[in-house]
């Protein structure tokens, strides 16, 4: 039912007036005795009866309810603050980019591909030469007599011996560079580079679930919170519809034509409805701090959702197209970064393996050096050297270091295997669920219009009944009633289609994507035009060509 029908339906504030005593005879004007009525006249002949509000109010930042609105406020419960550099009210696209830029979840993943991306590069040294240089100066000092030295000298062809202490205070100098390279090692070192980058991809596809896992929880929280607003609105109506309701009982009371056990029978249902407003302030504000958390901001932090549910905004019921299961199944494993994160856990546990079996591997290296150093007690004489050669490692025995390396190995890539499994069982569970999540709620909105418009009928209906004094208070009470249970219950299916909504894009993968960008959220994204196929086998991986996402 639009907007402009419901409106149609209801009439504006009604007004009651004094109620006059209705003429059980007929009184003639010129005749002082009444005249015997022709019939009875009918149960509650001439009695007005209200007439619901079928809109409800536009949702506003500010309330000004006091928490509770029956019984004792408590004051500052209910009074949240702004925040500076947040918008007072925020579209869900907006509301998202908040949570990227404040949920201090993200700066964790984050930094997680940070020292993935440093494990990378500490494998990529192992392929790149060795370099250095060093350089040395020293200087040695020994005490007298630690050292004694013989001389023969020759005069006139006879040879003079004599004994001549000296003590020796030597000076070195030098300056050497070295230089070594790996050439080859059976592939080890290139298969521990290939597990790491395989790692930090996987790092990555983890980052990007994380931001969909946020999108998805903000857009949660978002309609949870509009949700509790307007449960709020509808309580607020049916407390003013009951007092209404109470008051023309008394009125009816007074002008005698209903019972005075009547009223007791009117205050109920508006005591009831005070309880569930109180009840429902309740749940608005802890859904309002749920929702300022999941953006990463304080939970006093009052921001309010622009409300886009159908019926109270007349905006688009679903736009959504719901696909048959295996063409879901396979856009989510075509999109899925927790799908594809799984995968290169795969793929690193196999490079870590064919790394584990060549621990036992010969390692042949080349090295090179040249030095220039002092060969006198004072360092003033340099001489140069330069070697040159090549290194081959075989090892023999490693105390069975490299077995239990590989055994290890080994059961980690069946864990991953597993894992790969487990989570493309989970991502055809998420499809099976959340297809039917949308298909029911839209279902159910469609059945909630009906059951709105027939309540609507049905009251009318009823308080034209009652007016004509064919029928009584109860029945006319309990129209009310369903008029009220049909509005709640049709804000409860509106909000619920919009959060299956939520759940299905992110089953698929496509509430956000970190290289496409925030859509309206990415609703009615064209599919990829290459799908890979649903395969039962464990070792099954998506298709390549896919490196790390762009960090925001």
């Amino acid at each position: 039912m639009s907007h402009n029908r419901r409106a149609s339906l209801g009439l504006s504030a009604f007004a009651l007036a004094a109620i006059a005593a209705v003429a059980f005879a007929n009184v003639s004007p010129g005749s002082a005795a009444p005249k015997p009525a022709a019939s009875p006249p009918p149960l509650n002949a001439g009695q007005p009866t209200p007439y619901p509000l079928h809109t409800l109010a536009p949702l506003s930042a500010t309330s000004a309810l006091p928490y509770p609105a029956y019984g004792t406020p408590v004051p500052g419960v209910n009074v949240g603050k702004n925040a500076a550099d947040v918008p007072q009210s925020v579209t869900l696209q907006q509301a998202i980019l908040i949570g990227f830029a404040r949920n201090p979840a993200l700066a964790s993943a984050r930094a997680d591909v940070g020292v993935q991306a440093a494990l990378v590069r500490l494998q990529i040294a192992g392929l790149l030469p060795s370099f250095s240089a060093t350089a040395s100066f020293d200087h040695t000092h020994q005490q007298p007599g630690s050292q004694t030295s013989s001389t023969i000298g020759v005069t006139n062809g006879t040879a003079n011996g004599s004994s001549l202490t000296t003590y020796y205070n030597p000076t070195t100098a030098g300056l050497s560079l070295a230089l070594s390279q790996l050439i080859y090692d059976g592939g080890r070192t290139a298969a521990g580079i290939n597990a790491a980058k395989s790692g930090e991809t996987s790092s990555a596809d983890t980052y990007r679930r994380d931001l969909q896992t946020v999108a998805y929880n903000v857009a949660v929280a978002y309609y949870n919170y509009l949700a509790a607003e307007r449960t709020t609105q509808v309580d607020l109506e049916i407390v003013r519809e009951d007092q209404v309701q109470e008051d023309l009982v008394r009125a009816q009371v007074k002008a005698g034509t209903e019972a005075r056990a009547e009223i007791a029978t009117a205050r109920l249902p508006t005591a009831q409805a005070r309880l569930a407003v109180v009840r429902a302030q309740g749940s608005e504000l802890s859904a309002e701090a749920a929702f300022s958390n999941a953006m990463g901001l304080d939970a006093n932090i009052r921001v309010q959702p622009v409300d886009d549910a159908p019926v109270f905004t007349n905006s688009q019921v679903s736009s959504i197209p719901v696909p048959t299961y295996d063409v879901a199944l396979r856009r989510a494993l075509a999109m899925r970064p927790d799908y594809y994160s799984a995968a290169e856990l795969v793929t690193q546990a196999q490079y870590s393996l064919k790394e584990s079996k060549l621990g036992l591997f010969p390692t042949l290296s080349a090295a090179g050096s040249a030095q220039d150093n002092s060969t006198d007690p004072n360092a003033g004489t340099f001489r140069n050297a330069q070697t040159i050669g090549l290194s081959l490692a075989i090892p023999i025995y490693d105390q069975g270091i490299t077995a239990a390396n590989t055994a290890e190995s080994k059961a980690t890539l069946d864990a991953a295997v597993a894992t790969l499994k487990t989570t493309e069982l989970g991502v055809a569970l998420n499809i099976k669920q959340t297809l039917v999540s949308v298909v029911s709620a839209r279902a159910a909105l469609d059945q909630t219009q009906q059951e709105y418009a027939t309540a609507v009928t049905n009251l009318q209906s009823t308080q034209a009944q009652y007016r004509a004094g064919v029928t009584t208070l109860p029945l006319l009470l309990n129209a009310q009633v369903q008029l009220t249970q049909a509005l709640t219950d049709q804000v409860t299916a509106v909000y619920a289609l919009r959060q299956a909504e939520q759940a299905y894009l992110y089953a698929v993968g496509s509430n956000y994507d970190a290289t496409a960008g925030l859509g309206s959220p990415n609703i009615g994204r064209t599919p990829p035009t290459s799908l890979p196929p649903v395969s039962n086998q464990t070792s099954s991986r998506p298709p390549s060509g896919r490196r790390t996402a762009v960090l925001p």
